[in-house]
């Protein structure tokens, strides 16, 4: 049994909207809608070439939305620690500096490439065991990410929706991006967790037998 099913084995994953603590909503501390402003602004033709096959431009289009998730989130993180510089003394200080230790796990915005390389190298090396696990991992993500659309669509209202609209334009083919950056923003969603284990016991073992794939800034 490999690690992957060793993570996964029992009746099921978790997927699970509870909550372990109040969620940050930074919007009111910072006076702008860090994501509504991301959401409004996002241009889904900005990169778009007509030279390109259809399925070139998507996978351009996912790409994109998978890198404009990440700027987003790191420029909240950004602005939030201006903030606490200048309200050390706020009600919602602790919160936002609890916050803020999250930062640190956002890693380099070219991790989000290297799930292309991970991808493209289980492929040619399926039969391997690190390469099944690979390749299992984000087929885990996509069934999560799909359960964690279909229950978006009930919440409205919910900031852990919010921040997945762009995902109703755009699914993307690497999945674990997209769930990685989700699951930091709202890591007191049980679902969290599990996702950020998933991505470190996978890096553990493609680490040990193949480090020269894990080649960008964790």
């Amino acid at each position: 049994m490999n690690l992957l099913e060793e993570l996964v084995k029992g009746p099921d994953f978790v997927k699970s909207d509870h909550l372990s603590g109040s969620i940050l909503c930074s919007a009111p501390l910072l006076r702008v809608d860090v994501w509504q402003e991301a959401f409004d602004r996002y241009d889904p033709f900005a990169d778009s070439e007509s030279s390109l096959s259809v399925e070139q431009q998507q996978y351009r289009s996912d790409l994109s939305v998978d890198r404009y998730l990440y700027d987003t989130l790191a420029l909240e993180f950004q602005l939030l620690a201006t903030w606490i510089e200048e309200n050390p003394n706020h009600p919602a200080a602790a919160q936002v500096e609890s916050f803020l230790k999250r930062r640190e796990q956002l890693g380099a915005q070219s991790r989000i490439e290297q799930q292309e390389r991970l991808f493209l190298w289980a492929q040619r090396n399926e039969p391997d065991e690190i390469a099944a696990s690979i390749l299992g991992w984000r087929l885990l993500c996509d069934d999560l990410a799909e359960c964690l659309l279909d229950w978006a669509l009930q919440q409205p209202h919910d900031l852990r929706w919010q921040h997945i609209r762009l995902w109703q334009q755009s699914r993307g083919f690497y999945p674990q991006n997209r769930l990685r950056i989700w699951a930091l923003r709202f890591l007191e969603d049980a679902r969290a967790p599990q996702i950020l284990a998933w991505e470190s016991a996978i890096n553990r073992e493609i680490f040990e037998a193949h480090p020269e794939l894990l080649t960008v800034t964790q």
